[in-house]
């Protein structure tokens, strides 16, 4: 994950809510643009680089315009292994082809329109956060560079209504500033490590601490990998290397 991206969204939102702090009900409204940056560390970067990519024109392989979804159905069939990258016009429409490293599985991203950008949909596209994302967009007007994050972070909730990701997103927002006390405590990573990878069954979402730092445990039973998330504090994220995990196999 982009280091220098995530931290351009997040400070996007984080100015738009201090300017737009006499409304409180709109500072509240844009949480899930904030919090999702970082429910992408959690798995979910690796597609999102390239759905980001081709949004912008970025150069990716391109894997072909196709009449239909059943087209298209039929050209993965025989093209999914080892599973391929890259964008495609399906009807007209452009997708991103991404990979879930959970279940083995395509993820086809249809790419939304430009001028849809700040009309997320799915479960997070309710109309008090489009119209609050509109507001952030006005106030942020001056700085090319906030208007930037503010459009990744609108696309970043495209990304998770596309990935079919909306459930678990929001139950990441109900209990994303819940305190739970820490499982376990560590003085060193490597005796956390080494805690996590000789557990049978790790217990994914709990708190651990490591000195004074705070991780979560992933653990994806299907694959058997294990990782520890550092949780995000308020300010922009450090230069650890921890936040820059991927869950690969």
């Amino acid at each position: 994950m982009n280091r220098d991206e995530m931290n351009r969204r997040v400070g996007a939102i984080r100015k738009a809510q201090e300017r737009l702090s006499g409304s409180p009900e709109v500072v509240e409204a844009l949480l899930p643009a904030l919090y999702v940056s970082y429910f992408l560390l959690d798995g979910h970067g690796h597609n999102f680089e390239d759905y980001l990519a081709a949004f912008r024109g970025a150069s990716l392989p391109f894997l072909g315009a196709f009449s239909s979804p059943e087209e298209f159905g039929t050209w993965l069939k025989t093209h999914f292994v080892p599973p391929p990258r890259g964008n495609m016009q399906i009807a007209g429409e452009r997708y991103t082809l991404g990979y879930s490293r959970l279940n083995g599985t395509p993820l086809l991203l249809r790419l939304p329109l430009a001028k849809d950008l700040r009309r997320p949909g799915g479960a997070q596209g309710q109309e008090r956060l489009w119209l609050a994302l509109d507001q952030a967009e006005a106030v942020l007007s001056d700085s090319p560079e906030d208007l930037e994050g503010l459009h990744s972070a609108a696309l970043a909730l495209h990304f998770i209504h596309a990935a079919g990701c909306e459930r678990e997103f929001s139950h990441f927002l109900a209990h994303f500033d819940e305190h739970l006390p820490p499982l376990c405590s560590f003085f060193t990573r490597e005796e956390a490590d080494a805690w996590l990878k000789n557990h049978s069954s790790p217990p994914h979402g709990a708190s651990v601490m490591v000195g004074e730092d705070e991780f979560t445990v992933g653990y994806w039973p299907r694959n058997g990998h294990r990782v520890l998330l550092r949780v995000p504090q308020d300010e922009a994220f450090d230069d650890s290397d921890d936040e820059d995990q991927d869950p690969t196999p």
